[in-house]
């Protein structure tokens, strides 16, 4: 071979990648931040070049320009060198926000980078009271690993005739989540909402690059059309090997989630708390997002964390600013919503392992127990729903209180407590050694598995997502409908995996609302 005649072709091929590289995009356009005139939409590119984002209006086409800024928080991880190198550089964030929309009305659009185009479409927030479905999972904990580990394990449920030595899930948790993501984006929800641990590690790029190949990326394109409401888990303040919990790590790992999600400004006086905790008005409902991430004083049982001191997350407890912020934004909601749904990672109530109650044994130093503290708060100010993950244990609970009224008066509330940690992670029973008497929904005993011999007819706990619809009723009555669902797989009669189906378990909970605002 000659070396000399060689390399200058060596050297167009590698031209020709690099400039197809910098021509593509690193994550396809997504949709953020849905409002009745307005919506953000963001991508990424591996060049800081411009892009053209076209939307189509009943007035013509819209032609906007990005300008992109360079996403210096989506470093791969400095701590510990990520597996899988070598890795690219760092991406370009482009990042649109389209105005002067109409309420409740369906956009196309397209955008252009370099040499390649994509398009979607997405529908804007209802000005006034109109119909809602939004779907709630959590602990998908994406990662590369996710394809090649083995399933998860798979506890066998009480009153079970499962055959012996079925002792593992069927399919590995990319596929899970995946299948889970598809059937989402099928019932075409206003918005999702992802109740933390959404990457394993928030500090490892790569888990990120995971999670958006599965939502806009090559598995799927969900988060094109469909606005993602995030909220930060434990996973999110971990910075992975090397930098763990760490101030330093936390810090790192969850710059990465500020810098992918656009959300409603809290107007925290401490900038480093923007963006970590939000409300959205959504038509007939008021959702109030929360950041769980850990609680003062450290090492406490209003500890959520005892493994993060000193981080930018902020405290939750009663006297903090988000606690204060959180009363404001629930007396409005009260006032003018039918529904209040509040969303935080670590669950109040719940049977799986980060329930144990601090000091006792096999506690977890991540009890989502110190999250009681704004329990009264909540039964106040009338909240219908809190949605929580962390166990991975997909239960109800439920607990009664009172209700405080605007004019003073009182009347008996309950508040409905869900753990949806269903979405692509672990597939858990509850833990042994204590009990949740607040259940009324458990998927590991109260959906018994029916077998035929080694074809599941029924039954199981699988990978799915809680979905609520919201609409109002013949009688004027306002109803909001909370759907459990799973993936369903279906098996061969020799066990073999063909394919899999919606359905949903026997704990649908309907809330009612008068046009006043009344329950």
């Amino acid at each position: 071979m000659n070396f000399r005649r060689s390399l200058p072709l060596l050297l167009l091929g590698l031209l020709l990648a690099t400039i197809a590289h910098a021509d593509s995009f690193r994550v396809l356009p997504y949709v953020q931040n849905p409002a009745p005139d307005a919506m953000t939409v963001r991508w990424l590119s591996d060049a800081g070049e411009s892009g053209v984002l076209t939307v189509e209006t009943a007035d013509g086409p819209r032609v906007l320009r990005s300008e992109p800024k360079r996403a210096d928080a989506l470093a791969y991880n400095p701590f510990k060198a990520e597996p899988g190198g070598p890795h690219p550089g760092l991406p370009w964030m482009h990042s649109v926000r389209v105005t002067g929309l109409k309420p409740r009305t369906e956009y196309a659009y397209q955008v252009r980078q370099g040499t390649q185009q994509h398009g979607a479409s997405f529908r804007t927030a209802p000005a006034t009271d109109q119909a809602v479905r939004f779907i709630v999972y959590s602990d998908s904990e994406t990662e590369p690993e996710s394809t090649t580990s083995p399933p998860v394990d798979w506890p066998v449920p009480p009153n079970s005739n499962r055959p012996e030595g079925i002792t593992r899930y069927f399919v590995d948790q990319t596929t899970g989540y995946r299948e889970n993501c598809r059937l989402i984006a099928a019932r075409r929800p206003d918005f999702l909402t992802i109740v933390g641990d959404i990457v394993e590690a928030g500090g490892e790029q790569r888990d990120w690059d995971e999670f958006w190949r599965h939502n806009a990326g090559q598995y799927g394109t969900l988060a094109g059309s469909v606005p993602i409401l995030p909220v930060l888990g434990n996973h999110e303040n971990y910075a992975g090997p090397g930098g763990g919990y760490s101030a330093e790590g936390a810090n790192f790992a969850t710059d990465k989630f500020l810098t992918y999600f656009d959300v409603p400004s809290n107007h925290a006086a401490n900038e480093k708390h923007r963006g970590r905790y939000y409300t959205i008005v959504y038509g007939p409902i008021t959702l109030i997002t929360l950041d769980s991430s850990d609680g003062l004083p450290h090492q406490t049982a209003s500890d959520t964390n005892h493994m993060l001191e000193g981080s930018h997350a902020p405290d939750f407890n009663p006297g903090s600013e988000q606690y204060r912020w959180l009363e404001a934004e629930l007396a409005k909601a009260q006032e003018k919503s039918r529904f209040t749904f509040v969303q935080f990672h670590h669950t109040m109530y719940g049977s799986g392992p980060h329930s144990i109650p601090f000091g006792k044994p096999n506690f977890s130093q991540q009890s989502g127990i110190a999250m009681r503290v704004i329990q009264s708060l909540l039964m106040r100010y009338g909240v219908d729903v809190v949605f929580s993950g962390h166990d991975e244990v997909l239960e109800r609970s439920m607990v009664t209180g009172t209700e405080r009224l605007a004019d003073g008066a009182e009347r008996p509330h309950r508040i409905h407590c869900y753990d949806v940690g269903m979405g692509g992670d672990g597939l858990r029973g509850p833990s042994e050694g204590f009990d949740n008497p607040y259940r009324k929904f458990l998927a590991h005993q109260d959906a018994p598995e029916t077998w035929k011999g080694r074809q599941l007819v029924s039954g199981g706990k699988h990978y799915g997502h809680l979905e609520v619809n919201v609409a109002r009723r013949a009688d004027g009555l306002w109803q909001a409908e909370l759907t459990p669902v799973c993936v369903f797989p279906l098996l061969d009669v020799d066990g073999k995996l063909t394919g899999w189906e919606r359905r949903t378990y026997d704990d649908v909970v309907t809330l009612t609302a008068a046009a006043d605002g009344e329950n």
